[in-house]
């Protein structure tokens, strides 16, 4: 083989990992439309396994307090599942896709309300809530949950690790 042939070939392939990388940077903080039948494709997702639905939105200064000790807890504890709602419309991904890379939660599950209707969503989701945030749910393997409004502590957060063994 040519020195040449192997120039291309080792270019070729260092513009194919560079796209791999690229594409999955890009990408992973893009968030799903969430309708008032998305939590129970969440529910059903992680069914069997503890995970905690943070509610959330751009303008909630708590909820990115939250943001940056979750980004740390995930880091600490990958095991820690984590889904994020953002109750902003989908038309602010871009911006918080921006947010979620900044706390490094780009690998976690996050939706953004896809219908006009907020209180519909609301009331999907829990409809004894109205709509305080931050508002988040313990989910256990059994599927039942705990709402939680107001900003999380660590010390919430790692009490609910232990009881769930996920320490």
């Amino acid at each position: 083989m040519s020195m040449h042939m192997t120039t291309i070939i080792k270019s070729s392939k260092m513009i194919a990992s560079f796209l791999v990388f690229f594409i999955s940077y890009t990408t992973m903080a893009e968030s799903l439309p969430f309708h008032s039948d998305s939590l129970k494709e969440i529910e059903d997702k992680y069914d069997g396994d503890n995970f905690l639905l943070v509610l959330w939105e751009m303008s909630c200064l708590p909820c990115h307090e939250e943001m940056e000790l979750l980004g740390n807890m995930i880091q600490s504890y990958p095991e820690l599942n984590v889904v994020f709602v953002g109750t902003d419309h989908i038309d602010k991904d871009k911006e918080l896709s921006e947010l979620l890379k900044k706390h490094k939660l780009t690998n976690v599950d996050s939706w953004l309300y896809a219908e006009n209707n907020i209180e519909r969503l609301r009331f999907s989701i829990d409809p004894e809530w109205y709509g305080e945030l931050p508002r988040n749910y313990f989910y256990d393997v059994d599927s039942s949950r705990l709402g939680h409004s107001g900003k999380l502590t660590k010390e919430i957060l790692l009490e609910w690790l232990r009881l769930h063994n996920i320490l």
